[in-house]
């Protein structure tokens, strides 16, 4: 995960809830084995086989993956940039509280997106993202989850989902994550993979200083392939 996006994101939504008396959320998530690769979407001459001298790389499910503590009070909206890099974004899931000003920032230096939500086309503001530029728009509802991609580029896909809450972090390789100036109180914990809230609901109870809670994550589900 780049470092700077994590930085970017943390700062952005904290930065509204830094109050006297927090604390700071810790964890680790408890995964379980990443899920089997989905069939090929396309056939070749030949039939994909396994290459025998170096195994295919287990699913980066951690990069899909968001933390969020409900309960919160309502608090002033930050803002929220994500980045696109080439093909792809630098975080394939982002959180974004309510309020919220998301800012998708082009970070390539030769290549223009024209990004659109599946869910509402006019989210993001028409018109392409040039190289090193932006555009920003706020999500109107909590509990919206936004698929955005570009469609000369089918590769290119991001998921955007709408949080009541400004305590989001995202999960590193490890499964690891924190989330910084908390306020004093009872959360529960919950975790969002893919395009979907998975089945963990873990009771947080915040103090001055850390706390730490490591959820154990179900099976993930398989993305059905295209035969």
């Amino acid at each position: 995960m780049p470092k700077r996006l994590a930085v970017v994101v943390f700062g952005s939504l904290i930065a509204a809830a830094n109050v006297a008396g927090a604390g700071t959320v810790i964890g680790k998530l408890e995964l379980p084995s990443a899920p089997e690769r989905p069939p090929s979407g396309t056939r070749g001459f030949l039939d994909r086989v396994e290459n025998p001298l170096a195994p295919a790389r287990r699913l980066a499910v951690t990069a899909e993956m968001i933390v969020v503590l409900e309960g919160a009070k309502p608090s002033a909206p930050g803002q929220v940039t994500w980045e696109l890099v080439g093909d792809s974004f630098a975080r394939r899931v982002v959180g974004v509280p309510l309020g919220a000003e998301v800012v998708i920032k082009n970070v390539t230096r030769n290549t223009a997106r024209t990004l659109v939500a599946a869910e509402d086309p006019k989210l993001i503001p028409a018109g392409p993202i040039n190289p090193t530029g932006s555009k920003s728009f706020r999500p109107a509802a909590a509990g919206q989850v936004f698929t955005v991609g570009d469609k000369d580029a089918p590769h290119l896909k991001g998921v955007l989902v709408v949080v009541d809450s400004p305590y989001v972090a995202n999960v590193d390789d490890n499964g690891k994550f924190e989330i910084d100036n908390v306020a004093e109180g009872s959360y529960k914990l919950r975790v969002f993979y893919k395009n979907a809230w998975l089945d963990v609901t873990t009771d947080v109870t915040v103090g001055k200083g850390k706390t730490e809670v490591n959820p154990k994550v179900p099976a993930l589900p398989v993305a059905p392939g295209k035969k």
